[in-house]
């Protein structure tokens, strides 16, 4: 509806900064006159903003911005002295994706430009004629590498075309990554916790894991520097921006010093950047990758969390390991779907994935900040709640809580969760759980949706099982 999308809009404007909090806002026949809506428009979209926390009414002066109280404080992240273990031992879930609102990291197609990217589709594959069937480049498609090559040097993250492999999901870009750069029995460095798609994955390659603890400004750079100067890990696996399952990113200047400890111990760093363009502010976070002067840091992405993860499209920029990287997928596969390639690459080439992820930041922004405010009022007092700056999960901590028990409850009524022990080859999660946000609590009639009604179910089991 029209009033959700302005409250969007203003949402992300409060939260970049480009609307200050405690500046007045238009009155109500002003902001309706300046959105080209009704006042009755308007006055849902400020209603709405108030009851969310992001707009505050006083008296006789008007509607002015604010940030909502934080009544939750975030999760508190363990310190502890990172050791070798082994994620295939660990009794950790090994399940395939959690389908279900709450469960996997993914949006709702409601949030999808579907008609747009079938035009894409269509369009792409008539102008490719003949040469669709058959096999295509196996480091991608020229059309699909110049694309995103322009597309992020629009972010200022500049890389040649002829620097990047496409992959089949990011995953799959990882997966190469570790695979050219390790060997079996190899360890591994990761944040704590850490997204349990790539626990599952360096236990199935038969590597170790060093669990790094996470911190205010990100990571602990300490241990990991001894690691690595001690021999101890042969590659790091990272997320920097927006973390699943914390949200936590890497402040620049530690993005900056993990780039010069690869460099400097020549470790290399595989970098799962799949939530880079997902931030609620105004400028897009750089990757580690922007200081990487060695080529140690290789640089993975896809447009999973952004567009369709059905297309199972992504990409490596593999610095120094391009060679081996270019030589490992040409002899495992021929390629990426071509047809995806070419539908992906008139979509962004047309400017239409830029505007797209324009208005889904101030989707997500909008959401994330439900689910919060919904949580925060009905999650026991003592509960701590993450307060993400991007993507789209919450990671949530109640003392006491066993969580394993709380999912395979949750589970028995088709709600598919994930507990802080599928994050983690430690016992030091128990009582945490993430939460998937991609989802509209509401649907277009201002009711209930499905998402709505598992996260009010999800509520009340927390408050039977403690």
């Amino acid at each position: 509806m029209r009033y959700k999308e302005l409250a969007e809009r203003c949402i992300e404007d409060i939260q970049s900064g480009r609307i200050p909090s405690g500046h007045k806002l238009p009155s109500l026949r002003r902001f309706a006159a300046q959105n080209e809506v009704s006042l009755t428009t308007a006055q849902s979209a400020y209603y709405l903003l108030e009851e969310l926390g992001w707009v505050s009414v006083r008296p006789q002066s008007g509607f002015f911005a604010s940030v909502p109280p934080s009544s939750n404080p975030p999760p508190i992240m363990p310190a502890f002295t990172c050791r070798t273990t082994d994620p295939e031992s660990h009794n950790y879930s090994f399940r395939g994706l959690e389908t279900g609102p709450l469960g996997v990291a993914s949006l709702s197609p409601e949030l999808l430009p579907l008609d747009s990217l079938e035009r894409s589709m269509r369009r792409a594959t008539r102008e490719a004629g003949a040469s669709m069937h058959g096999y295509p480049v196996s480091s991608g498609e020229p059309l699909l590498r110049s694309a995103l090559s322009a597309h992020f040097a629009s972010y200022d993250l500049h890389f040649s075309a002829n620097e990047l492999v496409v992959t089949n999901g990011c995953m799959d870009a990882v997966r190469t990554a570790i695979a050219i750069t390790t060997n079996p029995g190899d360890a591994v460095a990761i944040s704590s916790p850490c997204y349990n798609g790539l626990l599952n994955l360096l236990a199935l390659m038969g590597r170790k894991v060093v669990e790094i603890p996470t911190v205010e400004n990100g990571l602990d750079l300490a241990q990991l520097e001894r690691y690595m100067q001690q021999g101890l890990v042969q590659a790091g696996l990272f997320s920097s921006s927006h973390m699943n399952p914390t949200g936590v990113s890497l402040n620049s200047e530690q993005k900056e010093n993990l780039a010069v400890l690869a460099g400097k111990y020549r470790v290399p760093i595989v970098e799962d950047d799949v939530y880079l363009e997902l931030g609620f502010q105004r400028s897009l976070p750089m990757p580690v990758r922007y200081w990487d002067r060695s080529g140690y840091v290789l640089w993975c992405g896809s447009i999973s969390k952004t567009l369709s993860a059905g297309y199972r499209l992504g990409w490596c920029l593999p610095g120094r390991y391009r060679k081996q990287y270019e030589r490992y997928r040409f002899t495992e596969s021929f390629g990426v779907n071509l047809p995806v390639q070419l539908a992906v690459a008139d979509f962004i080439g047309t400017n239409q994935y830029s505007r797209h992820l324009q208005g889904l930041r101030q989707k997500l922004a909008f959401q994330v900040a439900s689910y919060r405010n919904y949580l925060s009022s009905n999650l026991p007092d003592e509960s701590r709640i993450s307060d993400p700056h991007g993507g789209m999960v919450i990671w949530l901590q109640i003392p006491g809580l066993d969580s394993r028990s709380l999912c395979r409850m949750a589970s028995e009524e088709n709600i598919a969760l994930l507990g802080g022990a599928d994050f983690s080859t430690l016992d030091l999660y128990g009582d945490c759980v993430r939460v998937n946000c991609g989802w509209p609590l509401k649907g277009k009639d201002g009711g209930k949706t499905e998402a709505g009604f598992q996260l009010e179910r999800f509520i009340e089991l927390i408050h039977s099982c403690r």
